[in-house]
């Protein structure tokens, strides 16, 4: 078995039809450092503990250090959390908690098991400017000014703020960045929201269905190198009991992004589990040729803010398009 298999199958244990034990391939020191980078540090510790992974005394006290060195950072992310949630609703600000904090306590049976390093929180266009103001005042800082006056509620993808010393909050007024992010309908995020707790405080979420849609662009249209912790969220978010796999398509199609729907739930299948019907049908779905050459503007690291944003023309009406290419070729102009 080579190393991306067992991550693979380390991402896919606890999932229905998977593999139930796994051997180390490696040194646990190798494991451990491969875990931490795909978010499964957390996955590790609960194999190890339930025996799924068969340790040495001393290399399972190892995983315990790493486990819970990579709690000590989620507590921290997941009180900072509380307090920007509470900014925001001070400020009568609407808002999401967005991925690894909301699906740590919406879709895994112990939140321990999923770790992530940062928090992320949507907000409406028409309120990211006043959200940020918000939260400046509050003590984060912002450390890239926007491109212009008008940028973040217009084109931005999201707006990075550093909160509390080191840890980061990216502030989301769309799920993707480049073209995929401008055709999503905004509105559609922001209808019944569910809710999760954290620390006993119930907090703004994304029905599952739009978790899942998030999760799939995330891995299809954000890093070059995807985590199997994100894969292992799909995985767990097809699967969830309550969850309308028919809404989650229909949703994608009208919004038009039913390609990276596709294309992110396709990495499930090296999990080794029992496929839902969404999965499924994503090993299906064909993308058109307008997907083709979107998503081709993803996957590569080198010129990929460059080609996102001349993807972006395509989208954009007129008014928009002027804007966003003053803002991009003399930031700061644009208003």
């Amino acid at each position: 078995m080579s190393d991306t298999e067992w991550l693979q199958g380390l991402a896919g244990l606890g999932l229905p039809g998977a593999a139930t034990q796994l051997d180390l391939p490696v040194s646990i020191d190798e494991v451990v450092v491969d875990a931490a980078r795909h978010k499964l540090t957390g996955v590790l510790a609960a194999a190890v503990a339930e025996g799924a992974v068969a340790l040495a005394s001393d290399d399972r006290v190892v995983v315990a250090r790493a486990h819970e060195n990579a709690m000590r950072e989620v507590l921290l992310l997941e009180e900072v959390l509380l307090e920007a949630v509470a900014v925001l609703k001070k400020a009568g600000i609407e808002h999401r908690v967005l991925k690894g904090a909301a699906l740590a306590h919406m879709v895994h049976l112990d939140p321990a098991e999923r770790c992530f390093g940062d928090n992320d929180v949507l907000v409406a266009s028409a309120d990211i400017d006043r959200a940020v103001a918000a939260l400046t005042a509050a003590g984060a800082t912002r450390p890239m000014p926007p491109l212009s006056a008008s940028y973040d509620r217009r084109f931005a993808k999201s707006v990075t703020l550093r909160w509390s010393g080191a840890t980061e909050l990216d502030l989301h007024r769309t799920l993707a960045a480049g073209p995929y992010g401008h055709v999503i309908d905004l509105d559609d995020l922001f209808g019944n929201p569910a809710e999760i707790l954290l620390a006993g405080r119930a907090v703004h979420t994304l029905p599952a269905e739009l978790h899942l849609l998030h999760g799939a662009l995330h891995v299809a249209l954000g890093d070059v190198d995807y985590r199997l912790g994100n894969v292992r969220d799909l995985a767990l978010l097809s699967a969830w009991p309550s969850i309308d796999h028919d809404r989650v398509i229909e949703t994608a199609q009208r919004w038009g992004c039913a390609a990276p729907l596709a294309e992110g739930l396709r990495t499930t299948a090296g999990l080794g589990h029992q496929r839902t019907p969404i999965e499924m049908w994503a090993q299906t779905h064909v993308a058109t040729d307008r997907d083709r050459r979107w998503l081709e503007v993803y996957r590569r690291r080198d010129g990929r803010f460059r080609r996102q944003a001349l993807a972006s023309l395509s989208v954009l009406g007129w008014r928009d398009r002027v804007a966003f290419s003053v803002a991009l070729l003399r930031p700061r102009a644009a208003n």
